[in-house]
């Protein structure tokens, strides 16, 4: 009730002090050198004496542009749009006596002649945009983003939480599906992190985030859905850009790209490629209290150290062609993948003590996993605009393959407290090979009709089948030999059907729009322990509706409400019932009982001028997935066995407000805010353990950049995440960083240096606090994150303008959850 008053109280401010000014009206049109008007011009107005960007506006298909409801005061226009020369007005005055202007005829010049070499100037756009729908993160946009990777974009986003295991959360809640171009990864948490640290972020264009998605987008992602848009220009002719990184940390690291674009006639043609040197350490130290039950006193205590040397070496691609067979008919191709050979070596001393304290045992594990992993991706389609107002059809067809040849090492050996042998040599290796095909089709239907309304619909139907092999040996002691180990060795086969249709409209009518959608979605799934010979199957129908409406009191301040209904399935790897083990008395392992949870979530929303975004959320989440620690003590041993596995175990309510500001405070100054604070409830048990736990909690992002002219500029960020509960049973502590960044344009325009102190006085760390009946663990951890970063950008090519369209291509979440490792 608080929120909805603030918001009636702002509206009512809004339409009183707008009531007071007479509206005033500026407009004019853009044209190319060849008087053809240009569609998705930035037109920036200007105001003041600092010249304060007031409002920004984009151009219609007709190059049109028109800023409404301008209050009397002394105005400029600035134009900046990609492969052009930026343009700015003389001074102009709107007055009461005159509160209408019609500018004449803006024609672009573009940037450079014909030949190679040239540079393209790209219009400098904010580093944060504020709609009513998604906020919207241009990456080039901030000197900081230099030299990192995607996923440190994203720690760095309005919202975005990234824990110590590069797991991701929007505003506070778990289950984001991550897309690239509209497509998903299909990838789990921990694969999907590491593809991101492999992603430098100089192939970034946008990142965009939605928090309630219409029905047009797949039902998964019980938190949103964020949108990695890369780069590809849009202009004719040749273009490319290099990027070259060295990062000064502990150990050395080096991530590299290049793009480029190719367009002539008919054809566009585009790609890039990433090279990723990587090398970095992990250092935690666990200390847990355990017990048979929550009734009985503590019998054993540990304390365990562990240092890990991660190496990697990433190689990442993705190139396309459209081909335009008419003006109405595109066709395109594109494949993408990764070539990533992984390594993680680590030693753990364990010690342990009985219930007195007395030190009785110690475990030294030296272990070693290799994840070398192939992914690449094929995408065809097909685009039919049916008509000159926006009606078209698509069809998309998408073959993904990823192929793990995983190995692993653990060799363990046992000591009492007098250094003497305690048992014999626990030497276990395995193989964990893994194949995931996913096939997947869709099409989508968009007509635009009259009364400004349009309707949507689609359909869409794909097929996941995974194929998971675990080979284990166990050193005998006494035969002297590696015997197969037919206890933890197992053959996973898992099957998935995921059928879909939607239907979406869309109106509006005069202040007042709105979208209603429904979309259905039937899983069919099968899974099949060849070895163990246990099977089971799955099947569901599920309707995911979507509603918005928006009321635009002027064109100043917009006010939303939405509803939508979202599901968050098991990820492949999750479901795979597979032992990995760590060391001795450490495992992981897969759970084929998971089922899938299902969240209700309700937004307000309010936005002023598109700098400040004003949200209110309140989410009730059923069936919560998350991981957690089993322990036991194995028939004749004194010491916990420890499995991590992930559990359905809980129900969630989540009540919350963000505020996001970014405005350009003068002509050289942009500052960017954002806040979230919410509430969670937990309700439920594990493993013998009532969980009832309820928490406030807050996180804030910050971004300052400053140009000081002739090139130069610079720029300060920070985040910061409150002491919160990652998933009911987990308090982890507080923590957060900041950097500083400058960079200065070189080489007449055409590259661009830039330095990045990331975290220099290294506050970043992660803490964590787990109490459950059976025991109690903390838990602190530090990685390589305190960075120094050099990063030189050099631009190539030619323009001439022109639009080629962005292909989103079409498969949904499945991508987004197939299995993996991190780094540091």
């Amino acid at each position: 009730m608080r929120t909805l008053s603030v918001l009636l109280i702002l509206q009512l401010l809004g339409q009183a002090v707008f009531a007071q000014q007479q509206a005033g009206k500026i407009s004019g049109r853009i044209e190319d050198a060849d008087g053809k008007g240009i569609d998705a011009v930035s037109v920036s107005l200007l105001k003041g004496k600092d010249s304060v960007s007031f409002r920004t506006v984009g151009t219609g298909p007709s190059g049109q542009f028109v800023f409404e409801n301008v209050s009397p005061g002394k105005y400029r226009l600035s134009v900046t749009h990609i492969g052009f020369l930026a343009w700015s007005s003389q001074p102009m005055e709107l007055t009461e006596g005159k509160p209408s202007l019609s500018v004449n005829v803006v024609r672009l010049r573009p940037a450079g002649g014909t030949a190679l070499g040239q540079v393209t100037v790209v219009g400098s756009r904010p580093l944060i945009e504020n709609k009513i729908d998604k906020t919207v993160v241009n990456v080039d946009a901030s000197p900081t983003n230099g030299g990192l990777t995607a996923l440190e974009v994203l720690e760095k986003a309005p919202g975005v939480t990234v824990d110590n295991d590069g797991k991701i959360s929007l505003r506070g809640k778990a289950g984001v599906i991550v897309m690239i171009d509209g497509k998903p990864t299909y990838l789990s948490a921990q694969d999907l992190a590491n593809y991101l640290k492999n992603m430098p972020a100089s192939q970034l264009d946008q990142v965009e985030i939605m928090t309630q998605p219409p029905a047009k987008y797949d039902a998964a992602g019980n938190s949103g859905i964020i949108n990695l848009v890369t780069k590809k220009n849009r202009n004719n002719g040749f273009n490319a850009s290099i990027t070259l990184s060295a990062i000064i940390a502990r150990y050395f690291k080096s991530p590299n790209s290049f793009n480029f674009n190719w367009r002539q006639g008919k054809f566009n043609v585009y790609g890039n490629y990433g090279y990723a040197w990587w090398e970095g350490f992990n250092d935690s130290h666990n200390d847990n209290s355990q017990r048979e039950n929550a009734d009985a006193p503590f019998d054993r205590y540990s304390q365990a150290h562990t240092y890990g040397r991660y190496s990697d070496r990433g190689h990442n691609f993705r190139a396309g062609v459209d081909y335009y067979a008419g003006k109405k008919t595109t066709l395109g191709f594109s494949i993408n993948g990764t070539v990533d050979k992984q390594w993680f070596t680590s030693g753990t001393t364990t010690n342990f003590y009985d219930s007195l304290h007395n030190f009785v045992q110690y475990n030294i594990a030296q272990s070693l996993n290799k994840t070398p992993e192939t992914h690449v991706g094929f995408n065809a389609n097909y685009v039919r605009k049916l008509d000159t107002k926006g009606s078209e059809l698509s069809v998309d067809a998408d073959y993904i393959f990823y192929n793990t040849q995983g190995m692993l090492t653990s060799d363990n050996y046992l000591y009492n407290a007098d250094k003497q042998p305690s048992d014999v040599p626990y030497l276990l290796n395995g193989r964990l090979p893994s194949q995931i095909d996913i096939y997947s089709l869709k099409s989508d239907y968009k007509k635009v009709l009259g009364n400004n309304a349009t309707f949507e619909a689609g359909v869409k139907s794909s097929y996941v089948r995974t194929d998971n092999n675990a080979i284990y040996t166990l050193y005998d002691n006494t035969l002297k030999n590696w015997v197969a180990d037919t206890s933890i060795s197992n053959h996973f086969i898992y099957k998935e059907n995921i059928n879909a249709a939607y239907v979406n409209w869309r109106q509006t009518i005069k202040k007042f729009s709105m979208q209603l959608g429904v979309r259905a979605e039937q899983t069919n799934t099968r899974g099949d322990q060849t070895v163990k010979d246990m099977k089971f199957e799955r099947n569901y129908l599920q309707l995911f509706p979507t509603a918005y409406f928006t009321y635009k009191t002027n064109e100043d301040n917009v006010f939303g409400i939405s509803f939508g209904r979202r599901i968050e399935r098991p990820s492949y790897q999750s479901l795979n019932p597979f032992r990995f083990q760590l060391d001795r008395y450490n495992y992981e392992e897969g759970n084929p009982d998971l089922q899938p949870q299902f969240s209700n979530n309700i937004e307000l929303s309010y936005n002023f001028k598109g700098q400040l975004n004003v949200s209110a959320n309140y989410t009730r989440t059923t069936d919560i997935m998350n991981e957690a620690q089993l322990t036991f003590k194995a028939s004749g041993d004194s010491n916990y066995t420890t499995v991590g596995t992930t559990r359905n175990f809980a129900a969630e309510r989540q009540i919350g407000l963000s505020i996001n500001y970014s405005r350009q405070l003068t002509r050289a100054w942009m500052l960017n805010a954002f806040v979230n604070v919410y509430n969670h409830h937990y309700a439920g048990s594990f493993d013998s353990t009532a969980i009832d736990v309820s928490y406030t909690s807050f996180n804030a992002n910050f971004n300052s950049q400053y140009k000081f002219g002739k090139g130069w500029s610079a720029e300060v960020s920070a985040f910061y995440y409150a002491q919160d509960y990652l998933n009911g049973m987990q308090l982890a502590d507080g923590r957060g960083m900041f950097s500083l960044g400058g960079s200065r344009q070189v080489l007449d325009g055409k590259g661009s240096v830039r330095l990045n102190l990331r975290d220099p006085f290294y506050l970043m760390s992660f803490s964590s606090h787990t109490v459950l009946g059976k025991g109690v663990l903390n838990n602190h951890a530090i990685w390589d994150n305190r960075r120094i970063i050099f990063t030189f950008v050099y631009r190539l090519g030619r323009t001439t303008g022109g639009q080629p369209q962005r292909r989103n291509s079409g498969a949904s979440d499945e991508q987004s959850r197939v299995g993996g490792g991190g780094q540091q």
